[in-house]
């Protein structure tokens, strides 16, 4: 709005413009008196326009003269009315380009605007994309951190049944020393039945020098049951051997098996590397281990003595 501009300062400025030969127009107004909004002035300039023809009229009144000659009180006057209608012809034509600026200048705010509310419908929108966006990757972030917790709970499930699985070797190593001494004990426990049988026959032979037909009878006894025993002896040496080669078998398979649990656990420390991006298949529990033990005790057969 403008600054200390009044209707008295345009109407002088148009009046001086008037003077000086110049159409009095809004810009040249506001020029003239150094401030002024455009608004402001095409109002004002508008009431000069309308006072002009009043005003002139008054003065033409006051400068009649009543003794010139009626010739030339009708040129003058007609002089005057052309002069009159020339100016409003002008002050037409400059408000109409006034007129028609303004319109163009509110036709230029009215599409800013529109553009601007359009922008903003659109940022809303941006902004209503990017936060459902935003929710969704914080729930695949949730779904995905759930998935390592499981998965992190089957490794450890899976290092459970590792640790078993070799105490369980363990203990079968275990027992399987233990068979291996008991083999041995036997098989020491045979060659002194062997020994005691062979000092017992020695002394029978002995003694067959002096009872010759006694001792031959109880030589084919002591042969029928040393014959016996050997094969007792040799019986139960196949079943020891049995039992050996079952307890070896079974060792053997143990120690495939740690193996295999053993690969497995590098399988499985290689996967909890990647577990934080994806798992391509569960995995399955680790088999449980079987060993089939056969016992079979047997007492050496002893020649009874007579």
């Amino acid at each position: 709005m403008a600054r200390g501009i009044t209707q008295n300062d345009v109407d002088q400025a148009a009046d001086a413009l008037l003077l000086a030969g110049e159409r009095p127009t809004v810009d040249r107004i506001r020029q003239h008196l150094g401030t002024g909004s455009p608004n402001t002035v095409t109002r004002m300039l508008d009431l000069w326009w309308k006072a002009l023809g009043p005003r002139l009229s008054a003065q033409q009144r006051k400068v009649e003269l009543p003794a010139a000659p009626e010739p030339v009180a009708a040129l003058a006057s007609q002089l005057w009315e052309q002069a009159l209608a020339c100016a409003r012809d002008d002050a037409d034509t400059a408000i109409a380009a006034e007129r028609e600026a303004l319109a163009r200048a509110r036709e230029a705010a009215e599409e800013r605007i529109s553009a601007a509310e359009s922008a903003t419908v659109t940022a809303r929108e941006a902004e209503a994309r990017a936060a459902q966006a935003l929710a969704t990757a914080h729930q695949r972030l949730d779904d995905r951190q759930a998935l390592v917790d499981r998965q992190s709970a089957q490794i450890d499930d899976l290092s459970r049944q590792r640790d078993e699985a070799v105490k369980l070797g363990q203990q079968l190593q275990a027992e399987v020393l233990a068979l291996r001494e008991r083999l041995q004990a036997l098989q020491a426990e045979h060659e002194s039945a062997r020994e005691a049988q062979a000092a017992h026959l020695r002394a029978v032979e002995d003694r067959a020098h002096v009872e010759v037909d006694r001792a031959r009878q109880e030589t084919r006894e002591l042969k029928q049951q040393l014959h016996a025993a050997d094969k007792a002896h040799a019986g139960r040496v196949r079943q020891l051997e049995f039992d050996l080669s079952q307890v070896q078998t079974g060792s053997a398979q143990l120690a495939r098996e740690l193996a295999a649990e053993q690969a497995r656990r590098e399988t499985l420390e290689a996967q909890q590397t990647e577990l934080r991006r994806s798992l391509d298949a569960a995995l399955k529990p680790a088999p449980a281990l079987r060993t089939a033990r056969t016992r079979t005790k047997a007492k050496p057969v002893r020649p009874k003595k007579r």
